[in-house]
């Protein structure tokens, strides 16, 4: 059964009226640490990247490193003041981080709504990041 939120209630309120979803003030432990894609995927013509998520306890920082081509590797942490909310959804057991607050708008371009779900793969821990648009899962491994 879906979850609707009507436009006269804020979508905050779906966590506190629903037993369903688990709001967290500091992030989740299933997701603190470094978290790597395994190996390089395609970001542009000629260069591939590869992305490192560290999730502390009020912020997280995304890492990516380039191969080919003349790139330099980007780091952009986002502070708790720049997260909207974090939660977890019993039924499909996911966490949802999303963006939120004052931020640049070189950091806008990064700041995404990440649906996580904690997985084992090939018998490694896994999080298993659902994509916003398309049908292909990344995969991100313990650092």
């Amino acid at each position: 059964m879906a979850t609707t939120i009507s436009a006269a209630q804020p979508a905050s309120a779906v966590t506190t009226s629903n037993k369903n979803f688990r709001k967290y003030k500091t992030m989740p432990k299933a997701l603190r640490g470094t978290w790597q894609t395994k190996g390089y995927t395609k970001y542009r013509k000629g260069i591939k990247s590869n992305a490192t998520y560290q999730f502390n306890k009020n912020s997280y920082t995304l890492i990516m490193k380039f191969k080919g081509g003349s790139v330099k590797s980007k780091t952009i942490h986002f502070p708790k003041n720049q997260i909207g909310g974090m939660w977890y959804e019993k039924q499909r057991k996911v966490y949802d981080v999303f963006p939120g607050g004052k931020m640049s708008d070189a950091k806008k371009a990064y700041a995404s709504y990440l649906t996580l779900k904690p997985v084992r793969r090939n018998g490694k821990r896994a999080l298993a990041l659902y994509p916003i648009g398309g049908t292909k899962m990344t995969y991100f491994y313990r650092k």
